[in-house]
């Protein structure tokens, strides 16, 4: 997909999500404890999908660690995650303290080199984007919990 066609990361509020989680990683060395609580969470929330998606639980697990990542390596402290169940899918909101800098998604730059986690995330979202609340950023994808 090439940087012109990429699915943007618009200025937007997210759906209302219900039956919340969150946690407030403060290293990297924090994600693998939030990703295990997050699949434990997201397994027993979309278990009542009419046709669950194959790799929905797998397809989310990577895009709540990519944002979080993405947070703790470029945002600003505290990072506050947050997931939550939302019509259609699972609501993952990740907050820090950048507000000034928003989410730029890159497919121009060789893979090796990192950067192409917010497009992937967009690719299997049904919906994403952030918006800008007082000092904050909150960077926010709605993952499918099920086939349409």
């Amino acid at each position: 997909m090439s940087e012109a066609t990429a699915r943007p990361w618009v200025l937007a509020r997210p759906p209302r999500g219900h039956d919340c989680r969150s946690w407030s990683p403060q290293h990297l060395r924090d994600l693998p404890q939030v990703r295990r609580e997050f699949r434990t969470w997201v397994t027993a929330a979309v278990e009542d999908a009419p046709q669950p998606r194959e790799n929905g639980i797998e397809e989310s697990v990577l895009a709540l660690d990519e944002l979080m990542s993405n947070a703790l390596r470029h945002g600003r402290a505290p990072v506050e995650v947050e997931v939550c169940t939302s019509e259609g899918g699972v609501l993952l909101s990740v907050a820090d303290r950048a507000a000034e800098d928003p989410p730029r998604p890159t497919s121009t730059r060789d893979p090796g080199q990192g950067g192409m986690g917010l497009g992937m995330i967009a690719d299997f979202a049904l919906d994403c984007g952030w918006f800008a609340p007082g000092d904050q950023k909150v960077v926010w994808a709605v993952m499918p919990s099920s086939t349409p």
